[in-house]
């Protein structure tokens, strides 16, 4: 009955979707949704909205080995104001692309900082070091065991790791840290000044023989020109602003 090749063909059929269950099943065992994670912690309900409306949340999901560094409801202010185009940046540097769980944070290196890609990095929106961030052992934390975090490229950008919040080993972590971490300078392209034109009834004074005022000068932008037709450095501007 066995050896009958009528039941060798149905065998057959049923085997390959076994194995296709096997596979389903082990490929779910690393799937993740850190939106329903962070569902469970009212405290990071913001954190957690910000995710979905800026599709990090998505980004997050198609990893499979990464850290969350998240903020409370209270340290979110200072993101909250900023576009959903920038709040989407300081969200992408909040995400290590490696498993770090507390106790791994604590037994990194003592005798320098250690160096961590995010997701900021990954998808090619940051500049110089802005996409790094980096984990120094003696910061002022104690839930975290003495671990600060900041970004790599200002060093004043630093949080203290709170404590761990929840994890799927050796897939997804999410650490709490004191508060969100945003890159501060960049020098992006100047743009030319606007010569704003003068109206002789505006300015009545005015003559053909008169030197130029300081909005005047071709080469002067406003706040910035001087009377020798010299400009003045332009300073460094948030990225997030």
């Amino acid at each position: 009955m066995f050896n009958c090749p009528q039941f060798a063909k149905m065998n057959f059929p049923i085997s390959t979707l076994l194995l296709s269950c096997y596979f389903c099943l082990f490929s779910c065992s690393y799937a993740f949704n850190i939106t329903q994670m962070l569902s469970n912690y009212k405290d990071f309900s913001t954190f957690n909205d910000y995710l979905t409306r800026t599709t990090v949340a998505d980004q997050i999901n198609k990893r499979e080995s990464l850290t969350i560094f998240v903020v409370d409801n209270g340290a979110m202010g200072s993101v909250t104001k900023k576009s959903l185009d920038m709040v989407s940046k300081i969200l992408s540097l909040h995400v290590a692309l490696e498993y770090f769980d507390t106790k791994k944070l604590q037994q990194l290196p003592t005798n320098e900082p250690t160096l961590m890609t995010t997701l900021l990095q990954a998808n090619g929106q940051a500049t110089g070091q802005q996409g790094f961030l980096k984990a120094t052992i003696g910061g002022n934390s104690s839930g975290g065991g003495g671990v600060s975090i900041s970004s790599a490229s200002s060093s004043d950008q630093s949080a203290s790791v709170v404590q761990s919040v929840t994890s799927q080993p050796y897939n997804i972590s999410v650490i709490q840290i004191s508060n969100a971490i945003v890159p501060n300078i960049i020098s992006p392209p100047t743009a030319a000044p606007t010569k704003m034109p003068s109206s002789p009834s505006e300015s009545p004074t005015d003559s053909p023989g008169s030197p130029k005022g300081l909005l005047d000068s071709p080469n002067a932008a406003p706040g910035t020109g001087t009377a020798d037709g010299s400009t003045a450095a332009s300073p460094d501007v948030d990225l997030f602003k």
